[in-house]
């Protein structure tokens, strides 16, 4: 079994935060142009969500089909995201597994939304029932 491990730490966005990338490959041939696909992609997602690491597994399954398997771990703020995804290419399992990421930051950020309302709309209806209350 082969690995290679790619760690890098960089400075994001206009708010300086830093993530730190760390790009696992196993049975694969590490290539900086993956390398800075996958930089460039997660890029793209600290625009909606802090990501404070990212851990991406880049794995050559010999003797399956599809054979290319593409994980990640996101830590953030808040619960981790943690996906996968595998195809025949290593660009569509990249670009399968930021579609999934996306779609569940696209949920987390619209379950906040949707409980932001939830609370603005039940706080003055309980401010009346326990001003009512105390009269």
């Amino acid at each position: 079994m082969r690995e290679c491990i790619f760690v890098e730490v960089w400075l994001g966005g206009e708010d300086g935060h830093i993530m730190k990338l760390i790009l696992n490959h196993l049975h694969h041939q590490p290539s900086p142009s993956l390398a800075a696909l996958v930089r460039q992609r997660l890029e793209t997602l600290r625009e909606d969500l802090q990501i404070d690491e990212a851990r991406v597994l880049v794995e050559n399954r010999h003797d399956a089909s599809p054979p290319f398997r593409i994980s990640a771990q996101l830590v953030t703020p808040g619960p981790d995201l943690f996906t996968e995804a595998v195809d025949h290419t290593l660009r569509a399992a990249l670009d399968k597994m930021v579609g999934q990421l996306e779609a569940r930051i696209g949920h987390r950020k619209g379950k906040r939304a949707r409980s932001d309302r939830a609370h603005r709309k039940t706080a003055p209806a309980q401010q009346l029932a326990s001003a009512v209350r105390r009269n």
